[in-house]
């Protein structure tokens, strides 16, 4: 198994990105309908990028490459360059370090082509605008303020006040093809939505962003076996449904923002349910926990079956898992972990064991681990002084022990699915789970450890 790390919003602080230089990675070959689908948006047939040579390997271009030819009435027969990414104005975008609102007034709002890197240096999306800075300013308005200041540290601008509109399309299919020429692949935002890694949210507005579901709807939940029955007709009337704190463009949390982040990478199509909405979703967050047995969110369902929480999604996401179990509709939690017929494992690690009177929530979880388990190692990590300040945190009147990681390694997981081992512990803690807001859970089998 794969350690967990948990994600957390990087907002004030970050570190600024340096601009990307050619990748000297492989090219990426794309498939004809993917081009075609890429490129919709710029009006143009696949026949006509294909026909000036775009998308054919290095040097077997003609040498018409990169230029624009004027429309008549521009002036017939008379070709331009279409400037390469390289020439564009470079712009660094800020943070406010009150707010965590993204400021892109150092933009222009100037017509022109736009392309933006994120802190890792790998370009999300490329664009044309009337007005570059509004764009960016909606970009940011639909990605949310959680993710926007690391998904837009830099932007290349080349303002063209005047240009004709093929100028600005034959300009943006440059930046692409040069990207693409240099080893890179077709940045997220200008993917299909539908491609796997795809981010729709660079192509929408922030109030055009798919809805949650609504599960009070007309007649409203005004009971507790109300909001459970909610729950039920959701999952069995929606493949892939995601309850989280929050929604995709405005997560609430760190794990509902991770768990989204694994779904849209794997570009799988689901439906969500803010349980924090008390208008549209009143009594849910307490009625998912009780269908499922599964007292944290996120909670991610798939064909009517729970396939587990963040910490389970990262899991199967790190090891393939996720995407097949999302399209296949598989087996409850991941499969199950295969037993060793080699024997014992070797020492797998320590069990810290904590009796703390300054720490009476560790205490408690280390307590109840290890009167519950047959403990080959366990590790409590309070991870509260991250959280400082965390709203639903306060909203349970906790102010310190709020938030752990916990790993656990026992041979009573051996054969079990990964969502039956977290229950198994979440039930042995079920008289903890109330002092704590938040829980990271990783659970392992000895000869797991030992692999």
């Amino acid at each position: 198994m794969v350690a967990v790390t948990r994600v957390a919003a990087s907002l004030p602080g970050r570190r600024r990105a340096e601009l990307p230089r050619s990748s000297a990675a492989p090219r990426v070959l794309l498939g004809l309908a993917t081009v075609a689908l890429v490129f919709a948006a710029s009006g143009r047939s696949l026949g006509n990028f294909l026909a000036v040579g775009r998308f054919l390997p290095r040097g077997a271009r003609g040498a018409g490459s990169g230029r624009i030819s004027r429309r008549a009435g521009d002036g017939e027969g008379v070709e331009v360059a279409a400037l390469p990414m390289t020439q564009a104005d470079v712009f660094q975008t800020e943070v406010n370090p009150i707010t965590g609102e993204l400021d892109v007034d150092s933009l222009p709002q100037d017509m022109g082509v736009y392309a933006v890197f994120d802190e890792d240096q790998k370009l999300q999306y490329v664009g044309l605008s009337r007005d570059i800075r509004k764009s960016v300013t909606n970009h940011a308005d639909a990605i949310g303020i959680q993710e926007a200041g690391d998904l837009i540290s830099s932007v290349r601008c080349l303002a063209m006040p005047s240009s004709s509109k093929e100028a600005l399309k034959e300009t943006w299919e440059r930046w692409i093809t040069e990207h693409m020429d240099g080893g890179g692949e077709i940045p997220p935002g200008n993917l299909p939505e539908s491609a796997p890694g795809a981010d729709p949210r660079w192509r929408s507005r922030a109030g055009q962003a798919k809805p949650s579901l609504n599960l009070a709807g007309v007649r409203g939940i005004t009971t507790p076996a109300e909001a459970t029955a909610a729950v039920k007709k959701a999952v069995e009337s929606y493949p892939v449904v995601l309850f989280m704190k929050g929604t995709p463009v405005m997560p609430q949390c760190g794990f509902s923002a991770k768990a989204v982040g694994m779904l849209r990478e794997i570009g799988a199509p689901y439906e969500t349910v803010n349980v924090l909405d008390e208008d549209s979703n009143p009594g849910v967050r307490d009625a998912v926990k009780q269908f499922s047995n599964w007292p944290t969110i996120p909670q991610l369902f798939v064909n009517g079956k729970l396939l587990g929480g963040a910490d389970i999604m990262t899991e199967m996401f790190e090891s393939g898992q996720l995407k097949e179990a999302v399209k296949n509709g598989g087996t409850e939690g991941g499969s199950t972990a295969s037993s060793s017929s080699s024997g014992a494992a070797a020492s797998v690690g320590t069990v810290e064991l904590i009796e703390d009177p300054g720490r009476p929530v560790a205490s408690l979880l280390s307590q109840t681990l290890s009167d519950n388990f047959k403990l080959e190692m366990l590790r409590i990590v309070d991870d509260s002084s991250q959280h400082e300040g965390d709203a639903g945190a306060l909203e349970m009147g906790l102010t310190s022990e709020s938030h752990f990681t916990v790993e656990i390694v026992s041979p009573e997981f051996d054969g079990m699915t990964p969502v039956e081992r977290q229950k198994k512990v979440f039930g042995a803690l079920k008289d903890v789970m109330p002092r704590i807001h938040a829980l990271s859970l990783v659970t392992r089998t000895p000869q797991e450890v030992s692999r």
